[in-house]
């Protein structure tokens, strides 16, 4: 199963009649800030996750707003999901921000706040679904993965009784999440969600900013680690702002593996409209492009000047 497309019909932030088609394998988002890549993945999310309720009941808790300014303001659009298969399949939204270093305050926070928590739901259930044991026997899906994963961390990840994350490294140290790399950390979450099963085959990972805080030598490893789970049977749709992760899937993908790519950008109505390309190199309009394209003659200047 895979998500097939999503509708927006009327206005919601900047989308307005919005229609949007994916690919089965690894759909990737990019385009500037305000644009709505991030609302986009939290649409998808919720039609994913969340007992399967529609999105609007669920608009506030997801999007960190206030019941009032939803009535107000979003009540008006509509919204409809198409996936190839007779159920939704299930999905896992992985936020830019890390959140396994607070794993212990934010559950305790929200029985304490309920529907008044201070942050979006999102960040909860990522620490949920990480949260949950690793099975004894390592399922099928992550045998070819986790390798590379464990290389990147130097060591696997052990999660408490009281809920909290270590990384247990190769030499026998113990060092709790708060104290890692923030770029291990992601690989550390990936490690967590493959081998409890949180993401299996047919499941939707959609992915804010895999890229961010990620040392550039270790994306290729990030990106052909993506292309493996893709050729396991699982869907990825994910945003970045980042040309070198986005160029390293033309580079890495093989035969079995599907990649789109995705523009978002605003209309002369100021609402966000999409391109859509095979190859990142086709990709119009192309923002990233763009801005590398600048920096390089804006060195080839400052040669020029200096001469």
């Amino acid at each position: 199963m895979a998500l097939k497309n999503i509708k927006v019909n009327g206005n919601f932030t900047v989308f307005q009649d919005f229609e949007i088609e994916f690919g089965k394998g690894i759909n990737i988002l990019i385009g500037a800030n305000g644009v709505g890549k991030t609302q986009l993945l939290k649409m998808l999310y919720i039609h994913g996750c969340i007992n399967k309720k529609t999105l609007l009941s669920n608009i506030s808790s997801v999007f960190g707003i206030d019941n009032k300014y939803r009535q107000e303001n979003l009540s008006n659009a509509k919204f409809h999901l198409d996936n190839d298969g007779v159920n939704t399949p299930p999905a896992v939204f992985i936020p830019a921000k890390e959140m396994l270093s607070h794993a212990k305050g934010l559950p305790s926070m929200k029985k304490k706040y309920g529907e008044n928590m201070p942050f979006d739901s999102t960040l909860l259930d990522i620490i949920e679904k990480a949260q949950a044991w690793k099975l004894e026997e390592t399922p099928e899906i992550a045998r070819s993965i986790i390798p590379s994963l464990e290389k990147v961390m130097r060591g696997k990840v052990e999660v408490k009784d009281d809920g909290s994350f270590w990384m247990r490294k190769d030499n026998g140290n113990l060092i709790p999440f708060s104290l890692e790399a923030e770029g291990l950390k992601k690989f550390g979450l990936l490690w967590q969600l493959l081998v409890n099963e949180s993401i299996t085959k047919n499941s939707v990972v959609l992915w804010d900013e895999p890229e961010a805080s990620i040392n550039p030598e270790v994306i290729p490893i990030l990106v052909e680690v993506i292309l493996e789970m893709q050729r396991q049977g699982v869907q990825i749709i994910t945003a970045t702002h980042s040309y070198n992760f986005a160029r390293y899937f033309d580079a890495l993908k093989k035969n079995d593996n599907t990649v789109c790519y995705y523009c978002l950008y605003k209309s002369e109505d100021g609402f966000t409209q999409y391109s859509k390309a095979d190859k990142f190199e086709n990709l119009i309009p192309n923002p990233i492009d763009d801005a590398g394209e600048k920096l390089f003659n804006s060195i080839i200047q400052k040669s020029i000047e200096e001469i």
